[in-house]
């Protein structure tokens, strides 16, 4: 769709990459694919991570469309694989890792690449790793989905796009699933010596992958477990966020791996590595202990009610252990073109229960969790007058303090500087609906910057709960499915 040149920033002198949309395109799609291509910088000039290339600029000029970004040294993955290098296993594992790290990233703005592949993956001769291209991917308010059309590489897109089903973030852990999978075995795993396409989509679509321990014996008996998760034709039944992938991968490649996938909680993006297990057995511990308290209680004012009960004796001990520990536990949370704030302390933890009348029982009307989260440290930004405007309406959802003026850079373009205290309130409101048999939480600044209502039927609840605890630090979670519909926001 495009060529890539190398250039120099003539401003900061330092090496680009300008890709250009190709001019001969045929004219009847070339709106189409213009747009698609803008779109392409809009959505990763949004995201700031290690592992994926920085968009430095958009625009037009002499009516061809440009995008100027990081120059990478190095080479494709793709490349690498033809060139005949041997990879190992750890270094295979690393570099799906740190791409894995990336989409996670991306994840959490609602984007999807929609076309993970080999070629799409930079590594640079000290091995990082860089996600490129994001040339198809679906802003979670684009309309550029076209039916009929499959937008991405045959091998390696998911079971959803075959099938012309609604896409979300889990579509590209198949695909980078697909991706582990040829760098370790040599071969895509669904694909044949006949090389006919239709047979391999139906293929995406209905038949298991062939265990890679059947290819390689060598290698880990565990990645078959991984892989048949990442590859799994229910989205439901993958990795929910490609950071869990991320973690498998390096916890296999680490001494004392852990011998078979269980659920875990994931620590915390802010905190040290000593305090990371620390953190995942206090959440486990806590779950536990909760467990077997609620199994000895009566069930006399209702399932509804027992399970608020039962959720505001977790968040206290959530409270006690968690968020009043010393030393204190950290979370980062995203924020947009920043990518993330500075690491937070969690501090000032409360948690209230209030009761009301139903019929002749008292039952449990509500739970509320409150915490704060603070740094000293305070996040800086410079960014053009659209861009801003965008940041600071987000922040003022999320009740954040910052300061802000205009600034003319070198180049002469107006751009304006965002100074942005780290000091936020979080709440949680977990309130019973009797009538509906569900229980409606609202959020603000919890796991996610701003707010976010969920809703959780009863019978979803008594699982759910206990990853309340880790869509708090940020951390892979199921409420990400359980959002109310937008018309209900």
């Amino acid at each position: 769709m495009g060529t890539v040149y190398r250039a120099l920033d003539p401003v900061l002198e330092r090496p680009v990459a300008i890709k250009t949309l190709n001019p001969d395109l045929p004219a009847d799609n070339l709106l189409e694919t213009k747009t698609r291509f803008v779109l392409e910088a809009k959505s990763a000039a949004r995201l700031n991570h290690p592992n994926i290339v920085t968009i430095y600029d958009v625009g037009v000029s002499d009516d061809v469309a440009y995008i100027a970004m990081e120059y990478l040294q190095g080479q494709s993955l793709h490349r690498l694989m033809r060139s005949g290098a041997q990879l190992s296993f750890e270094k295979v594992s690393d570099i799906v890792a740190q791409v894995a790290e990336g989409l996670d990233y991306a994840g959490r703005f609602g984007m999807v690449h929609r076309d993970i592949k080999p070629a799409n993956i930079m590594v640079s001769p000290e091995g990082v790793a860089k996600i490129t291209d994001f040339g198809v991917v679906r802003m979670p308010s684009s309309s550029m989905t076209v039916t009929g059309k499959v937008l991405g590489s045959p091998k390696y897109i998911c079971p959803e796009q075959v099938l012309e089903q609604p896409l979300d973030p889990r579509g590209d852990i198949f695909s980078l699933g697909v991706v582990l999978y040829e760098l370790l075995a040599g071969r895509t795993p669904f694909e044949d010596d006949e090389g006919d396409v239709i047979a391999l989509l139906d293929r995406i679509a209905k038949e298991p992958a062939p265990p890679l321990s059947a290819l390689r014996p060598d290698l880990p008996p565990e990645l078959d477990a991984i892989l048949e998760r990442a590859l799994a034709k229910d989205p439901a039944d993958r990795f929910q966020r490609a950071g869990e992938l991320a973690r498998w991968l390096r916890d296999l490649n680490a001494p004392g791996a852990r011998a078979q996938l269980g659920a875990d909680a994931e620590p915390s993006v802010g905190t040290s590595v000593a305090d990371q297990s620390s953190l995942s057995q206090k959440l486990a511990e806590l779950e536990s202990s909760s467990r077997r308290q609620a199994s000895s209680a009566k069930a006399a004012a209702g399932e509804l009610s027992l399970q608020l009960r039962k959720a505001f004796h977790y968040l206290e001990e959530l409270v006690r252990q968690v968020i009043h520990a010393n030393p204190p536990f950290t979370v980062k949370l995203d924020l947009i073109y920043l990518g993330a704030l500075p690491a937070a302390s969690l501090a000032n933890g409360t948690v209230a229960c209030t009761m009301k009348k139903l019929g002749n029982d008292e039952v449990v009307d509500a739970v509320t969790l409150a915490y704060r989260m603070t740094s000293r440290s305070k996040a800086r930004i410079a960014l053009n007058p659209d861009e801003a405007a965008v940041l600071k309406a987000q922040l003022e959802r999320a009740g954040l303090k910052f300061d802000s003026r205009e600034l003319t850079d070198a180049a002469g373009s107006v751009r304006e500087a965002l100074l942005i205290e780290v000091d936020i309130s979080a709440r949680a409101t977990l309130r019973a609906d009797y009538r509906r048999q569900t229980i409606e939480i609202a959020c603000e600044n919890v796991g996610v910057l701003g707010p976010a209502n969920y809703s959780i039927a009863v019978a979803e609840f008594d699982e759910a709960i206990w990853e309340f605890g880790q869509l708090l630090f940020g951390l892979p979670s199921r409420f990400a499915g359980l959002r109310l519909p937008a018309e209900r926001q």
